[in-house]
């Protein structure tokens, strides 16, 4: 009726006490027609790229005036993304080492946006950002880490959260000497939301521990993340390991900014190459039809 995750308005609820629904004999939330209207406006105007901590205590008129102003605009100037204004407001913290008012903004974009919308429309683009803030000289390497840090923080809070155990399970690590986990966190956050079970191994595993992990597992695909280009050889080499010790039902899937380059060099049709939002949505959803069709 909202339009809202079950997830995110128990946690506009705690964080900011944005309606208090009536307690039913046995516990359960109880929501009245006000509540209902209230959450409306909410995510009505979080769409429009406000962030949540800005506009959670506005009175209700308030939140009416501003989202009827959205809208009457919205014709004649296409609203922008929601998480436009986020990373903007990131940077921005970013580039006054204001760690506070950074972490803030990751946390409220997160509640507001929910894990697949945020992995998508904040945390890749901010991190793609950073980068190339870093790689032309306009952000430190002290910033950088301030940001991946925060960002690693979030993602393995909410991870541990969420992660779940179940059929279909998929394993997701890294391969000996690849150490870049931000792009595998995000995997498993949208791999969780899909209602795949997780087996999450985290960086740096050599391909012996990856296999065993996967028949103890019983998983039915090994992730693994190859976003580090200068040690691409060492990591193809982890892969045609993996490869030829996983067991034949078990899929093997590719992701990370060198994926495609890896899947080249291993030259095994057995390998996907998942390494953008809409393809690992895709495969997720295959695997979860296919466990379904199964049970």
């Amino acid at each position: 009726m909202t339009g809202l995750s079950a997830d995110i308005i128990r946690a506009w609820e705690r964080r900011y006490g944005v309606v208090a629904p009536a307690r039913g004999p046995r516990g359960a939330r109880l929501y009245s027609t006000e509540d209902i209207d209230q959450l409306r406006l909410l995510r009505r105007a979080v769409s429009t790229g406000r962030a949540i901590g800005d506009i959670a205590r506005l009175s209700r008129k308030a939140l009416e005036d501003l989202v009827g102003a959205a809208e009457v605009d919205a014709p004649r100037t296409p609203a922008a993304a929601p998480g436009t204004e986020t990373l903007s407001q990131a940077i921005t913290a970013l580039e006054r080492f204001d760690w506070t008012a950074l972490d803030r903004c990751i946390g409220d974009a997160l509640v507001g946006l929910g894990a697949r919308d945020f992995v998508e429309q904040v945390a890749t683009p901010l991190m793609i950002e950073v980068g190339e803030r870093w790689r032309d000289g306009r952000l430190s390497v002290a910033d950088e880490h301030l940001v991946s840090g925060l960002m690693h923080n979030v993602l393995a809070g909410v991870l541990r959260s969420r992660a779940r155990v179940g059929n279909p399970t998929v394993l997701l690590a890294t391969p000996s000497g690849e150490r870049h986990e931000l792009g595998l966190l995000m995997a498993a956050l949208v791999i969780t939301e899909s209602g795949c079970g997780l087996c999450y191994l985290g960086i740096d595993l050599p391909a012996a521990e990856v296999t065993a992990a996967a028949r103890r597992s019983h998983a039915a695909v090994v992730g693994l993340g190859v976003a580090n280009g200068d040690n691409l050889a060492a990591s193809v080499a982890e892969l045609r390991r993996v490869e030829r010790d996983l067991p034949k039902t078990t899929e093997l899937w590719i992701g990370g900014r060198e994926a495609t380059a890896a899947a080249a060099e291993l030259g095994s049709a057995r390998a996907v190459v998942v390494d953008q939002m809409p393809i690992l949505e895709h495969e997720t959803a295959r695997l979860r039809a296919q466990s379904v069709a199964r049970a």
